[in-house]
């Protein structure tokens, strides 16, 4: 995991709280204007899944990395505060407990994906 991505879900997992749209950061908007900010780095990352908007894109020297530009989903609100809440649930409160329960953390975003469907051709709010 990215040192800033490890630092940030850090404290969000810490503060055990929603931090919604975060007007301060510098790239505020980076998806859309509203976007909850909670999951700015997704713990589901990379989740390879087309559906979210999310895609593979090119690198420099020819490989790939997968991008999440486009990806509106984990940013609406309701998912943002379902998944804090299935993570409190399943005592997930550290960021190892994502890096070591990776099979349960595919579950989780399978079962926020079929609840809260994204719609990967508008941004959404």
């Amino acid at each position: 995991m990215h040192p800033l991505a490890y630092k940030y879900l850090k404290k969000v997992l810490e503060e055990k709280k929603l931090v919604g749209p975060d007007e301060t950061c510098e790239y505020y908007p980076c998806h859309f204007v509203g976007q909850d900010c909670t999951w700015c780095f997704c713990p589901f990352y990379p989740c390879e899944d087309e559906q979210t908007g999310g895609e593979w894109v090119k690198t420099k020297d020819g490989g790939r990395i997968w991008g999440c530009s486009n990806c509106y989903w984990i940013h609406k609100s309701e998912v943002a505060e379902e998944l804090l809440e299935t993570f409190k649930k399943f005592g997930i409160d550290d960021v190892e407990e994502i890096e070591k329960r990776k099979e349960e953390i595919k579950k989780i975003f399978s079962v926020l994906k079929e609840k809260h469907p994204p719609d990967k051709h508008k941004k959404q709010s």
